[in-house]
C-alpha cells in the first residue's frame, strides 16, 4: 500500500517560520513533524512506498534533501512528486500515476498531522465494509475523525441568575456534538474519476486548475450516493495539526504524548 504525503503548500498561519521553511519541517523534538509521520508509517509492514507530494523549489528542496540517503534508515521507498500548486486536490491527483494501477487503497496524510493511528486496523475496517456492501458497489474512501478535542481555552460553568462562575476547568477535553474530520484518509482508486470531474468542472467555471480537497470534493461526495465513511479516533488516540512553531510549542504536552504514542 502507497502513501501520499502531502507537503505543499507555504502554510500561511506558521509565519514567519513558513517564509524561508516549510510547514512540514517545524522541529518537534530535535526532528521535523514530517520524519516523525514517515519513520511511524513506515513501521508498517502494509506500507511499501512513501510519495511525498511537495514543490521542487527552494522550499520543497528543502524536505527532499533532508530525505536524501535516509531510505536505508527507514527502511522504505521513498519518492518525490512535484506540487503544481492546484491546491490539495490537485496534489492528491498528482500521485495518480504512480497508484492507479494498484488494487490497494492508498492513504493520504497531511504531513504536518501527528497522531498513532491504528492504521491496521483502518485498512481492515475498509475491507470489512466493501465485504458487506451489495455486489458492485465500493467503498471510494474513510476519513480518520475524532469525537474529542482539547481546548486551547479554559471553559467555565456560570449560575443561571447572576453569572457567578461555580466551576472553571483548564484546558477540557470537549465532546463534540458532530465528529471533526482529520487530514487522514483511505481512498479508493475510483477517487480520480472525482477529482478529474470536479478540477474540470473548476476550471470551465473559474479558469483555475487549483481545487480544495475538502471544499471541493469531499463536500460532494456525500450527496453523490458515494460509499463515504467514517473512522473515530478512540478517546486515548490523540491528534494534531503542527499549525506554526508557537502552536507546538504551546501544545508541547499533547505533542510528547503523541510521539510517545508513535514510537
Amino acid at each position: 500500500m502507497k502513501v501520499v504525503l502531502l507537503a505543499g503548500g507555504r502554510g500561511t498561519r506558521a509565519r514567519p517560520f513558513s517564509d524561508f521553511v516549510p510547514k512540514s519541517m517545524i522541529p518537534i523534538e530535535g526532528r521535523p513533524v514530517i520524519d516523525h509521520v514517515i519513520r511511524y508509517l513506515a513501521r508498517f509492514k502494509i506500507i511499501d512506498e512513501i510519495l511525498i507530494v511537495c514543490e521542487f523549489d527552494f522550499f520543497g528542496n528543502q524536505i527532499i534533501n533532508y530525505f536524501e540517503g535516509k531510505e536505508s534508515v527507514i527502511l522504505k521507498k521513498i519518492s518525490f512528486i512535484e506540487d503544481n500548486k492546484s491546491g490539495t486536490g490537485g496534489a492528491v491527483l498528482r500521485a495518480e500515476e504512480s497508484i492507479k494501477n494498484g488494487s490497494e487503497p492508498f492513504l493520504v496524510w497531511f504531513a504536518d498531522n501527528l497522531c498513532a493511528l491504528n492504521l491496521i486496523d483502518l485498512v481492515s475496517r475498509f475491507h470489512a465494509l466493501n465485504v458487506n456492501l451489495e455486489s458492485g458497489e465500493e467503498v471510494i474512501g474513510i476519513l480518520v475523525t475524532r469525537r474529542h478535542r482539547y481546548e486551547e481555552t479554559g471553559r467555565v460553568t456560570v449560575a443561571a441568575n447572576c453569572n457567578k462562575i461555580e466551576k472553571f476547568i483548564e484546558k477540557p477535553i470537549v465532546e463534540l456534538e458532530s465528529p471533526e474530520a482529520l487530514g487522514i484518509y483511505l481512498f479508493n482508486n475510483k477517487v480520480f474519476e472525482y477529482l478529474h470531474q470536479q478540477q474540470g468542472s473548476i476550471a470551465r467555471n473559474k479558469q483555475s486548475n487549483s481545487f480544495n480537497l475538502s471544499h471541493d470534493i469531499l463536500a460532494h461526495l456525500p450527496s453523490t450516493g458515494t460509499n463515504l465513511y467514517s473512522y473515530s479516533l478512540d478517546s486515548n488516540t490523540d491528534w494534531i495539526d503542527i499549525e506554526s512553531p508557537v502552536y507546538a510549542d504551546r501544545n508541547s504536552k499533547i505533542i510528547s504524548r503523541i510521539i510517545n504514542q508513535m514510537s
